[in-house]
């Protein structure tokens, strides 16, 4: 069904973006590095180019702060007009910033599932051996300076952490903040995408309100936990997290490396998991707010990331399938909807058909879902969703995401996440996890 010309075009798009040192998300829209694109830009870039791969990973490394934080951007002294640029930051105030400029927050862990991924396709093991200690020190540092609560369930701090920026499940909380002095600033966000395509004003002004509380906190991690207006354990940030950290393990152990504290970060997340985010009346995973107490009740295709990590149940992966996956109020492809999956229920209020992570198609979410239910041996179903996801990309092309109803692209074009993702679902065969 799709061509050796669709491959073709992917692998363009990620050697357009190729600055020769890291790989830009998109054109315009995002000029330097971002942790969780890279590292899905190495896995596209393992397909025909491993050393280019790893270069990419050890560009994003570089910008690891002391302590074990990876930062959610890496600037690479790259000149732009994008915003906030480093200087916003003011990382320099924190003794454990590294000599790279990056931001002063994180993004999802999804790194050490890449780098096992690539390590399976083609054993690199001095490559491992390379990087090991770095993504166990990031591992780390988010098991003890994000740990809010004892629960081995990790805190964020900000949306841009939980990479789906301005998703209907922080908007209450985000309106709770009341920003006194925000900084200066001009978006530039909206010069390349369409405003009805990206956040609103009111969300975006929270944003920058945040920096300039962590910034003015030096980033020191007991400080941000205990005076961070927004404090959220996220259920895609833990499940992506607890699926790293598995990964991690396969990785210590191929080298031979101590796996004890690893095992113990992951019976922690178990054993707190349900506890924390399963809603047995609604059969969904909340997220939840550590400042209200209380679960965040917005239903986003965040309740599928705990197939993604093996963390579901046989029963609540069937009641997450048949009661919403497969419903066609909120998650199915029907009606005016024609294509796999809105980001957001559709019976959510807040659903917005082309705003960013509020009902668009994301290829990222529909890859987490493909995984999942591959885990859980629901091919079929995994193998509809892959074929609509590239059904999509070839025809509207390599978007940032994609209207649902119609396949129109939105966002940033020649996104390389999308490229790289392309080349991922067409490589992996549907019949591997066969049961």
């Amino acid at each position: 069904m799709f061509t050796a010309s669709l491959m073709e075009r992917a692998i363009s798009v990620l050697r357009s973006n190729d600055t020769g040192f890291f790989t830009k998300p998109g054109p315009n829209q995002y000029p330097h590095q971002w942790n969780w694109d890279s590292a899905l830009i190495a896995l596209g870039l393992s397909h025909f180019d491993l050393p280019r791969a790893q270069l990419e990973i050890r560009s994003l490394l570089s910008g690891q702060w002391q302590d074990g934080m990876l930062p959610h951007v890496v600037y690479h002294h790259t000149t732009s007009d994008y915003f906030p640029p480093a200087s916003f930051w003011q990382i320099e105030n924190s003794p454990h910033a590294p000599d790279n400029p990056t931001s002063g927050i994180t993004q999802p862990p999804l790194l050490a599932t890449v780098i096992r991924r690539m390590h399976s396709r083609l054993p690199m093991p001095d490559f491992v051996q390379e990087v090991y200690p770095a993504l166990l020190d990031w591992h780390r540092w988010l098991h003890t300076a994000r740990n809010a609560d004892g629960s081995g369930l990790v805190g964020i701090i900000h949306p841009w952490e939980s990479g789906t920026d301005d998703s209907p499940r922080w908007l209450d909380l985000l309106a709770a903040i009341q920003p006194e002095n925000i900084p200066e600033f001009r978006r530039g966000d909206t010069r390349y995408v369409p405003a009805i395509e990206r956040p609103h004003r009111a969300e975006y002004e929270r944003f920058i309100h945040l920096i300039d509380v962590f910034r003015k906190l030096n980033y020191a991690p007991a400080e941000l936990l205990a005076h961070s207006p927004f404090l959220v354990q996220d259920v895609l940030f833990n499940a992506i997290l607890f699926r790293a950290d598995e990964d991690l393990r396969a990785l210590a152990a191929s080298l031979g490396q101590p796996t004890a504290e690893i095992d113990g970060w992951l019976s922690k997340m178990r054993l707190n998991f349900d506890a924390r985010f399963w809603n047995g009346t609604n059969g969904l995973y909340y997220d939840y707010d550590l400042r209200a107490g209380e679960p965040i009740q917005v239903n986003t295709a965040a309740t599928f990331l705990p197939l993604f990590a093996g963390l579901a149940t046989t029963k609540q992966l069937q009641r997450l399938v048949e009661e919403h996956l497969l419903n066609p109020r909120e998650y199915a492809a029907s009606g005016e909807v024609r294509h796999w999956v809105t980001t957001t229920a559709r019976a959510e209020p807040t659903w917005e058909s082309r705003r960013y992570w509020r009902g668009p198609v994301w290829i990222i979410m529909n890859w987490f879902l493909i995984e999942g239910l591959q885990r859980y041996a629901y091919n079929k179903l995994a193998e509809i969703i892959r074929q609509d996801t590239l059904g999509l990309i070839e025809a509207a092309g390599f978007r940032e995401y994609y209207d649902a109803r119609d396949g129109s692209g939105c966002g940033s074009e020649n996104f390389s996440w999308t490229a790289a993702l392309a080349l991922e679902l067409s490589d992996r065969s549907m019949e591997e996890n066969e049961s």
